[in-house]
């Protein structure tokens, strides 16, 4: 199974933050450093990928 990738986007650090710890309970890993994009209309972005090392498959 391939690695999901997922870019979060807000508009300030405190939001970004709020929404990678939001993604975060919901099996994402934080998988970069954050950017600042000052042209962006949400400059605060970050790169996640979802764990898949927790998921378990019962038949």
């Amino acid at each position: 199974m391939p690695t999901l990738r997922k870019i979060t986007k807000a508009r300030t650090s405190r939001e970004l933050e709020r929404l990678v710890t939001d993604d975060t309970e919901r099996g994402w890993m934080v998988a970069s450093r954050m950017n600042y994009i000052s042209a962006d209309p949400r400059p605060y972005q970050i790169l996640l990928e979802f764990n898949t090392d927790n998921e378990r498959v019962s038949i």
